[in-house]
């Protein structure tokens, strides 16, 4: 199994998710999974800026050169995509969110009713299954958890799977195993 984690990191100082997350690619590639763990922090995404070039002019393709469209590619390629994000101000970062909006060329731009909701139709036959892995240096508030996984649940690709960083490594590896 191919695995993509995507670490929203945005600073050094919120170094134990690192250390983490580290721990967690060690422990996935022992069980003989294919581990993939891309530091965000370490590019400058632009923001999306709706202009819609990958729906209309280049369909599929951003229109910034900015080292996305290697995560694009990493992203599909994947069996399962762990998004990991430090709980910043009640949501996830900025950082995180900023990759999240550059996803938009996954999709066409049509839209069909699925569900008793309108979605766009999916550019790709094979998404991988997507999970979210939240920190905080605290507790996790209820409420800050509750609102993350209602927007993410409800997501174009829906997320299969929400974990804390104050689980345990190898719960959670094992747990992608099943998902």
């Amino acid at each position: 199994m191919k695995v993509l984690i995507l670490n929203g990191n945005p600073k050094e100082e919120y170094g134990e998710l690192d250390s983490y997350l580290k721990d967690l690619s060690h422990s996935l590639e022992s069980k003989n999974h294919e581990t993939k763990l891309i530091m965000l922090r370490s590019f400058q995404f632009h923001d999306c800026i709706g202009c819609y070039t990958c729906w209309l002019k280049t369909p599929g393709i951003c229109c910034f050169k900015d080292g996305m469209e290697d995560i694009l590619k990493e992203y599909l390629a994947a069996d399962v995509v762990i998004l990991a994000s430090p709980i910043i101000m009640g949501y996830i970062s900025a950082l995180l969110k900023r990759v999240n909006d550059r996803l938009l060329p996954f999709g066409h731009p049509f839209l069909v009713l699925r569900e008793n909701r309108m979605a766009h139709v999916p550019r790709y036959s094979h998404y991988p299954k997507t999970t979210l892995l939240l920190d905080s240096n605290e507790k996790i508030d209820e409420e800050s958890f509750k609102l993350i996984e209602m927007v993410y649940k409800n997501s174009a690709r829906g997320v299969t799977k929400i974990w804390s960083s104050k689980q345990e490594v190898e719960e959670i590896s094992n747990e992608v195993v099943n998902i």
